[in-house]
């Protein structure tokens, strides 16, 4: 049987507690919503956040501070404009 949830006033909904055991949501936690063609997704934060930095350590050596580099890129930009 296929887990269903009702839509509530305001248009709250449930997430049934098998999802949200296999998905490690706690209480509070936030979450992200997405429409993929018809359909809606919800993601933890903490997965998305992870993702966004397996990503960002794919291209990125981790020896380096990309704050630094970032602080370094606008120093030369600001000497570059007077």
């Amino acid at each position: 049987m296929i887990p269903r949830a009702k839509i509530s006033k305001g248009g709250k909904i449930v997430i049934p507690a098998f999802f949200r055991k296999k998905l490690n949501l706690k209480d509070g936690e936030e979450v992200m919503l997405e429409l993929q063609d018809d359909h809606l997704v919800i993601t933890s934060l903490k997965h998305k956040l992870e993702a966004a930095r397996q990503t960002v350590n794919r291209y990125h050596s981790s020896k380096e501070s990309l704050v630094d580099i970032l602080f370094e890129m606008r120093r030369e930009e600001v000497k570059h404009e007077q």
